[in-house]
């Protein structure tokens, strides 16, 4: 049985290339905004979670606290255009496991989950 991944990003174009990229290892669902992905964070089980920072409806890590407040232990990684939101406070004490920027280098990123998750 395949791990599962959530991938939550704004962006259509992100979220179809971690699907391509991820989906011959991984289940992943995708989520569109924060309030998605902490919905389906809640009724589903996750390996995993990608989050992007900066959404139309509503701060990533918002939903990064919350999630947490419902999961303290699911790894995520947080994947952002905004390199200066490595250094926030708030993600620094989000217990992310990751924080990579955009544009997204894939093989780093399958590295980076596989030695948190495995395949």
């Amino acid at each position: 049985m395949k791990k599962r991944i959530l991938v939550c990003d704004d962006e259509e174009p992100i979220r179809l290339l971690l699907n391509e990229s991820l989906q011959d290892s991984y289940e992943v669902v995708e989520a569109s905004n924060g309030r998605e992905a902490l919905r389906l964070a809640t009724k589903e089980q996750f390996d995993l979670i990608i989050m992007d920072i900066k959404m139309p409806d509503g701060h990533g890590l918002e939903a990064i606290e919350r999630i947490r407040e419902r999961n303290g232990t699911v790894p995520i990684i947080i994947c952002s255009a905004y390199r200066a939101m490595e250094d926030d406070i708030v993600v620094k004490t989000s217990n992310v496991a990751a924080f990579i920027t955009k544009p997204i280098d894939i093989k780093a990123l399958k590295t980076k989950i596989f030695n948190l998750i495995g395949a």
